[in-house]
C-alpha cells in the first residue's frame, strides 16, 4: 500500500471515529493534536481530562474553510475579515463570537471560539470529513511541550485516545498566533508562527491595540 493510500485509509478511519464521539490524535501544519467533535460535549470533556486541562482554558478549534467558519459568524469586522483573507489557510488562531451555541469548554466566559483555518495538513482534511470543525489542542499533558512526534507524546495521553493518526514527524515550530479583533482594533493574545510584525504590515501600526 502506497505512503498516500495508507494515509487516506487512516484519516477515513479516524473521520468514522470522531463522528461516533471518539477522541484521536492527528498532524496539524504545526504539531500533534488531539481532535474530536467540538458539538459532542462528552469527547470535548474527555480531551481536558486526557490533557488534565483547566475547564477554565477553552480549547481552539480548526475549521475546514473560511466558510464553515462565515456560516456561523453574525458579523465580521472589517479587520476581522482583513486577517481571514490575509492569513487564512495558516497559522493565525482568531477569536470570533459565533451564532451556533458552543460548550463554555470552547468559549470560556467571554462567548467567542478560537479557530484557525489551517494549510494543507491531515488535520485540515480530517475536519473537511466530519463536517468542517474539530477540535485542535496539543496532544500533550497540559505544561508539557508540544510534540512533534508520536515518540514526545507522553505514554498516558497515547493510552487514552482511540486512535493515533502517526504520519511521521510534522513541521513543528511554533504555534499558532492567537489574535483578538476589538471594537478599537487588533490584540495579540500569543504570538506564534505568524509574528506581530507581519501582523502589522497587514492592518497597520494604529490598529495594534497591544500584545501580551
Amino acid at each position: 500500500m502506497s505512503a498516500a493510500l495508507e494515509n487516506s485509509f487512516i484519516i477515513d478511519r479516524a473521520a468514522r471515529i470522531v463522528r461516533s464521539g471518539g477522541v484521536v490524535i492527528v498532524p496539524t501544519e504545526t504539531f500533534y493534536a488531539l481532535a474530536a467533535d467540538p458539538f459532542q460535549i462528552e469527547a470535548v470533556k474527555r480531551i481536558f481530562q486526557i490533557k488534565r486541562r483547566s475547564e477554565e482554558k477553552p480549547l481552539p478549534l480548526i475549521a475546514a474553510h473560511k466558510a464553515s467558519v462565515e456560516k456561523i459568524a453574525p458579523v465580521i469586522p472589517a479587520i476581522t475579515r482583513k486577517i481571514m483573507d490575509h492569513f487564512w489557510p495558516g497559522s493565525l488562531t482568531i477569536l470570533m463570537e459565533v451564532v451556533l451555541p458552543f460548550s463554555k469548554l470552547l468559549t470560556g466566559p467571554t462567548g467567542k471560539i478560537g479557530v484557525r483555518v489551517p494549510p494543507d495538513s491531515p488535520a485540515k482534511v480530517l475536519a473537511e470529513q466530519v463536517g468542517g470543525w474539530i477540535t485542535a489542542t496539543s496532544a500533550n499533558l497540559s505544561g508539557d511541550p508540544s510534540p512533534d512526534r508520536i515518540s514526545c507524546i507522553n505514554r498516558e495521553v497515547l493510552e487514552a485516545v482511540d486512535i493515533v493518526m502517526d504520519m511521521g514527524t510534522t513541521p513543528g515550530g511554533k504555534p499558532s498566533t492567537v489574535v483578538e479583533p476589538l471594537e478599537d482594533g487588533l490584540r495579540i493574545v500569543r504570538e506564534g508562527g505568524i509574528s506581530r510584525t507581519t501582523i502589522i504590515e497587514v492592518i497597520g501600526p494604529a490598529s495594534l491595540i497591544k500584545s501580551s
